[in-house]
């Protein structure tokens, strides 16, 4: 991904009224799954988005645990060193599958 939104960034449009903002934060988020630096928590990552998003109601407690949740994923990605190895977590764990 060519730009990444920082963390928000990502709360904002999390939170954004327009469906659309709210898809492509959750997009950003699928597509950091093969840029975990760490198995764990690409499996983590990779959970948590494979829900898809909630009903959108910011005024809802849940829903904006959620938001902080996924926040919480992204800031935790983009702080983590970058994986030593050429494969990715998600194919590091097919690999291990076989």
């Amino acid at each position: 991904m060519s730009f990444k939104p920082s963390a928000q960034t990502l709360r904002e449009q999390l939170m954004a009224p327009e469906a659309i903002e709210r898809v492509r934060a959750m997009h950003a988020l699928e597509l950091e799954v093969d840029e975990a630096p760490e198995i764990e928590l690409a499996r983590e990552l990779e959970e948590f988005a494979s829900r898809g998003l909630p009903y959108y109601a910011p005024e809802d407690p849940h829903y904006r645990e959620w938001v902080g949740k996924a926040v919480s994923y992204w800031e935790r990605l983009q702080a983590a060193p970058a994986a030593p190895s050429r494969l990715t977590p998600r194919a590091l764990r097919r690999v291990a599958a076989i």
